[in-house]
Parts: C-alpha cells; sequence; structure tokens
C-alpha cells in the first residue's frame, strides 16, 4: 500500500473509531470506549485491508477526545453526529444513525474529511459506508460537517440536519468499515473527592520546611527564602529569579486545591505535577498552566498524552482549556482544582471544567510551583491522596 492510501485509510478507521461512545444506549458522559476495528478501502492497488485499535472519551461537556493507532500510526477525530436510538422487538437490539467527521492532511495544501455514514447495532457494533469530499474553510460543507468548531464535539438529535444530509449525498464513496468494543464510566471529580484520604497541607510553614526551592543559577548570590515565603498564611514568589519550590516527597493519585493571585500585575507560572528527573528549567513534568487568561492549559514537558495537539517535533505537549477563560480580575482570587488519577489529569477553574488529559506517560512524582518573572501569591494549597 502506498504512503498516502496508507494516510487515508488510517485516517477513514480514525473516523469510524469515535462513534463508538454514541452507541452506548445507558451510559451517560463521562465515559471512554475502547475496542478494535478494521475496514476496506479501494485504493489505486485494488481493496486494501486495515486493523486497528481504538479509545475514545466523552467529557461531561459533550468533548469528544481520542486516537485510533495501527501499523501506520494515529489519527484523531473532527466531529461525531447521531440520531436517539430506535427501539426493535429484539431483546436489547436497536439502532442509529452516526456521521463521523475527520480532517485529512490538515497542514497540507489539500486537506480532505474523510466521513463514515454508518449504523450501530446491539449496543457494540457500528457498521458504516465511507465517503471523501475536499476541505475549504468557512465553507457550507465544512459548516455542515461541524469541521471549523475549534474543539471535536458530540451532535445528538431525533434525526440528523438536513443539511448534514445534503452534504453526504454530494460526497464519494471510497469503502467500508465495522468496529466492536466495550466501554467504562469514567471518573468525575465528585467521585474522586468521595474516595478522599487524609488533607496534607503544602508550603504552609513559615520557613517552608517541607519544600525544595531550585533557581536558574545556583551559583547567584540570592536567598531563596527572598523569592519564596510565607507571610500571613500566604505563600508568596518575588518571581525573579526564575527557579521552582516543590516538595520533598512524591505523590500519585491525589487532589491538588489552591487559590491564586496576581499582586501587581498579570504574568506567568505553573503548576508543575509528577515532576522527576534532573533539576533544571524546566523539568520533567506535567505543567497545568497559570499564566494569565491561559489557566486550564496542559503542557507535558518530555510527557506525552493523547490530547496532545503541538506540532510534530515540538519538545514539549500541549493542549488547550476547553473553554474561554474564566479568570477573576487582576488582584482577585481564583481556585484551582487538579484530579490526578492513573494516566488522567483533570483541571477545574472557578468551578468549570477546563481541561482534562488521557494517556499521561507520568504518574508520579513531585508536585511545585514556578518562580516566573512576576509576582504572585497563593494560598490553601491542599492535597489530598485518593483511595
Amino acid at each position: 500500500m502506498k504512503h498516502s492510501t496508507k494516510k487515508l485509510a488510517l485516517a477513514f478507521v480514525a473516523a469510524v473509531m469515535m462513534a463508538m461512545p454514541c452507541i452506548a444506549q445507558e451510559v451517560e458522559p463521562p465515559f471512554t470506549w475502547k475496542g478494535k476495528g478494521s475496514g476496506s478501502f479501494i485504493s489505486e492497488g485494488g481493496i486494501e485491508e486495515l486493523d486497528f485499535q481504538f479509545e475514545l472519551s466523552i467529557d461531561e461537556q459533550g468533548i469528544v477526545k481520542g486516537q485510533t493507532s495501527s501499523e501506520n500510526g494515529i489519527a484523531r477525530i473532527k466531529h461525531v453526529f447521531s440520531t436517539e436510538p430506535k427501539q426493535y422487538d429484539f431483546p436489547g437490539f436497536f439502532t442509529r444513525n452516526i456521521v463521523i467527521v475527520f480532517m485529512l492532511n490538515e497542514d497540507g495544501d489539500t486537506p480532505r474529511l474523510s466521513i463514515l455514514n454508518g449504523r450501530v447495532l446491539v449496543d457494540k457494533f457500528l457498521y458504516g459506508e465511507v465517503m471523501l469530499t475536499t476541505y475549504e474553510a468557512g465553507s457550507d460543507t465544512a459548516k455542515s460537517l461541524g469541521v471549523d468548531n475549534p474543539e471535536a464535539t458530540l451532535m445528538e438529535g431525533e434525526e440528523l440536519p438536513s443539511s448534514l444530509k445534503s452534504v453526504l449525498r454530494k460526497c464519494f464513496p471510497i469503502g467500508v468499515a465495522k468496529i466492536e468494543g466495550d466501554y467504562h464510566k469514567e471518573e468525575t471529580i465528585a467521585q474522586a473527592e468521595s474516595q478522599e484520604g487524609d488533607t496534607i497541607d503544602l508550603f504552609n510553614k513559615k520557613e517552608l520546611r517541607d519544600g525544595y526551592v531550585y533557581l536558574k543559577d545556583p551559583d547567584a548570590d540570592v536567598d531563596s527564602m527572598s523569592v519564596w515565603k510565607v507571610h500571613d498564611d500566604e505563600l508568596q514568589c518575588s518571581g525573579n529569579p526564575v527557579g521552582f519550590l516543590r516538595t520533598k516527597q512524591e505523590y500519585s493519585d491525589y487532589k491538588l486545591v489552591f487559590e491564586w493571585r496576581w499582586p501587581e500585575k498579570p504574568g506567568n507560572s505553573g503548576v508543575l505535577l509528577h515532576m522527576g528527573g534532573e533539576n533544571k528549567i524546566w523539568p520533567l513534568c506535567m505543567e497545568a498552566q497559570l499564566m494569565h487568561n491561559r489557566a486550564g492549559d496542559l503542557i507535558g514537558m518530555g510527557c506525552k498524552f493523547n490530547e496532545n495537539k503541538a506540532q510534530k517535533g515540538s519538545p514539549i505537549s500541549y493542549t488547550p482549556r476547553m473553554n474561554n477563560s474564566n479568570e477573576k480580575k487582576i488582584g482577585g482570587w481564583n481556585k484551582y482544582v487538579i484530579v490526578c488519577k492513573g494516566d488522567t489529569i483533570e483541571v477545574t477553574i472557578n468551578g468549570q471544567l477546563q481541561n482534562k488529559a488521557t494517556g499521561v506517560g507520568l504518574r508520579k512524582g513531585y508536585v511545585g510551583f514556578q518562580s516566573e518573572g512576576v509576582p504572585i501569591i497563593l494560598r490553601n494549597i491542599k492535597l489530598t491522596p485518593l483511595n
């Protein structure tokens, strides 16, 4: 199979696997669907076959994230449409229409859209026709297929939109695909809180005896206590020089809660999770962003995760927050809630879920905060182990 054909087939299969969460008749988000599939596609050499594995999550807000993997690589979804299930006389048997859209060669000169128009059967199986169409940003086709939206989402209703049906009639059929899998419920923040252990107050001692301070230039004549200090039950960071404060103990499976504010002007900082390796700027870790108006972004520094949107070859992994910034005005207190459980990290800002990373390569390490040029104040820093 030629490389271009393989890439095309892989993308079609990616679209197939993304439909699966829609089939769970009695399951409400959040949940993850895992399974396997196969596809048959028309190519220059005839009929090509491709097998794949998939994993897909849908959160409480209907945001779709996941990936499929095969010998040809990894691909991701762009949009999902689903109708309500229709019941039949056979016990446990039902069917609904599914349309899944995936963009091919998104950064290339001639991006295309692959579309799976299928039907879900018996709560486990999906069969469908794979089609192809061209892509033009802002076109009626792009709007009807939902591919200009910033996030991949799930759209459900009694019937497929008429604009979508019209677009499907203009698409070119190129193959068929089928999938089979099982789902499991995702643990929410509320469920995690119900499994809490004893809460630990971090960095609450005046001499910060429970913390380790690292400065970018360790030979500089700078007292670490002038960078990080506790005053009136608040952890105050001067922002200079660049460095970080971290715990002396490593943690895994926990809920971290704290408040922060910018006392003078907006700036940059971050929460360093699962830190390990060499002490340097910046260490191996997952970062929950604190930069003003970017709180909720997730960055993997030497660490990979499924939702990575960074450019290919980038030394970091990255995924932006789900929603617009909901931070308070400068001087106001904000609240961060971070739940680390297994290979998943979920972050909430001021009561709103803003991000979730799955398949995180790091699961244990130190917890720290960055000093990154501008004063920042933190308080009520509490870590609760999850049983």
